[in-house]
């Protein structure tokens, strides 16, 4: 038996042997390493790539959430500061504005009522005595200005009866107003005829003065140059003067 053993084996049809070398266990610490750090710098490098093409993660779009928003909450504060800035400008505008008209309208309250006090001077001072020498109705004062309304002229007439006068003075005021039109000059009399609503105020009824005030129009593009007045009385003019506009 044995020596059929020892035959079997030294023939062909002996078992095979594999011959293996022994690695020692460092070396295989070391490549089991070396392995694990390729897989995992290539996991690391997937990762990567697979960011790169999937778009940035949960974490930095919660960032960029956050720094948009706080960027909005600042935007948001400088536009109410600077609305708020804007309003308080306005209100002062609107302030500075309503003081203007106020000053602008006691400008012109202020105006008229210095006018009206020119008047009034100048109608105190028309009632001095006249000289003398003079008898009879005379005219101390005759104004004419525009009347705000185009082409409309308003007059202000003063007559008196200087001295002491003992009976009232009883006629009418007569008035020709000489104007010119583009090259020629044109006559118009006042009170015009047919019209009843200026002849009135032209009577004159007064013991010592007796203020006269109305209007007159004129055609378009006329320019007045003098106004004659006559004061009648009994048909017969008592006294005329000639302004000049």
């Amino acid at each position: 038996m044995k020596w059929k053993l020892f035959r079997r084996k030294m023939t062909v049809s002996a078992p095979r042997v594999t011959v293996r070398t022994q690695l020692p266990w460092p070396l295989r610490a070391v490549l089991g390493f070396i392995v694990l750090a390729v897989a995992a710098a290539a996991g690391v490098a997937i990762y990567e790539y697979g960011k790169d093409i999937a778009g940035p993660g949960r974490r930095e779009l919660s960032a960029e959430i956050e720094r948009l928003q706080s960027q909005v909450r600042e935007l948001t504060a400088d536009r109410d500061r600077w609305t708020a800035l804007a309003t308080a400008y306005e209100s002062q505008l609107k302030v500075e504005r309503a003081a203007q008209q106020q000053l602008a309208q006691q400008a012109s309250d202020l105006e008229a009522e210095s006018n009206k006090l020119k008047e009034d001077l100048s109608f105190f001072e028309s009632l001095l005595p006249a000289g003398t020498g003079n008898k009879g109705v005379v005219i101390r004062s005759f104004r004419v200005q525009p009347d705000g309304a185009p082409n409309v002229m308003r007059y202000r007439l003063l007559v008196q009866q200087p001295g002491k006068p003992e009976h009232d003075f009883v006629g009418s005021v007569e008035m020709q107003v000489h104007f010119g039109q583009g090259v020629r000059n044109y006559t118009l009399a006042l009170p015009e005829s047919g019209s009843s609503d200026v002849a009135q105020p032209l009577a004159l009824s007064f013991r010592h003065y007796q203020r006269i005030e109305g209007t007159f129009a004129l055609p378009d593009g006329a320019t007045p140059h003098s106004v004659l007045v006559k004061i009648v009385a009994g048909g017969e003019t008592q006294t005329q003067q000639n302004f000049t506009l």
